[in-house]
């Protein structure tokens, strides 16, 4: 992943922010290749650059934490090493969050890519609520910009196993079942990169962690009455061929015309 120019472009895209008053903390999760060595180049470009490291890979739950206890800033945004902030992302979603302080977080449409460029975009529910959990995350995590003191009281992203692959969808709904609240800016602030090899990656064992997740989630947000066919859901659509899941959320996201680069 070090050498791939998904990740430089990833970078480049928060270093041309037109909100200049941020920090990049990138988190190095006990990599085995040039990872490190790669990540202390772009901090040698900008100051505001920061690499963080730990010595053995520990999932995406405990880089985050990471993360978050070195963030020095009022808000955290979150992102993946292969997905595309658009220029004005921060500034929109900070102004956001000052002018709104009755929610702890915000997240946006995003533009659905691969490698060839866009296929689609993914509009996202305004103001979704505790049922809205139900089908889907309804959020997509890694546009979400948080409030920094409101993920640190709840201690972060879990760490157990069973949520290994569903931290975001654990920890968001956590933040409803306290009482917080979210919302979606209702313009394409992200480039999500989602390739064919994309629904490989989940193993059947992560389904059935994602039930457990789920279960415990519409539990604590009192939605799990008479909705446990959602809780079950990851292991029905486990059943689907990648092929043809790619299918349907090509049609479901489809774009005809789209001139929009990042």
């Amino acid at each position: 992943m070090a050498d791939d120019p998904i990740l430089h472009t990833a970078v480049q895209s928060v270093m041309h922010q037109t909100y200049e008053n941020w920090e990049l903390i990138l988190c190095d999760d006990g990599s085995a290749d040039n990872t490190k060595r790669v990540l202390q180049q772009f901090a040698s470009m900008d100051a505001r650059v920061r690499v963080i490291c730990n010595p053995k890979n520990r999932g995406a739950g405990a880089a985050r934490n990471a993360c978050i206890r070195a963030a020095k800033g009022k808000y955290l945004a979150v992102m993946d090493a292969d997905d595309i902030s658009d220029a004005a992302r921060l500034e929109k979603q900070a102004e956001f969050l000052e002018r709104h302080p009755e929610y702890a977080f915000v997240g946006s449409n995003v533009w659905m890519r691969d490698r060839k460029g866009i296929w689609g975009w993914r509009r996202m529910e305004q103001e979704p609520g505790r049922k809205s959990f139900l089908r889907t995350l309804p959020f997509v995590h890694p546009s979400v910009m948080m409030r920094t003191h409101i993920v640190r009281k709840l201690h972060g992203y879990s760490t157990k196993r069973m949520a290994r692959r569903a931290e975001d969808y654990e920890l968001l709904m956590r933040l409803y079942a306290g009482g917080c609240r979210g919302f979606n800016i209702q313009e394409e602030l992200l480039g999500y990169l989602e390739e064919p090899g994309s629904y490989r990656k989940r193993k059947y064992r992560d389904r059935l962690a994602e039930c457990v997740v789920r279960f415990q989630g519409f539990r604590r947000l009192g939605i799990l009455k008479g909705n446990l066919r959602y809780v079950l859901k990851p292991l029905a659509v486990g059943l689907v061929p990648g092929w043809v899941q790619r299918i349907y959320r090509k049609q479901r996201f489809a774009v005809k015309q789209h001139r929009k680069s990042f």
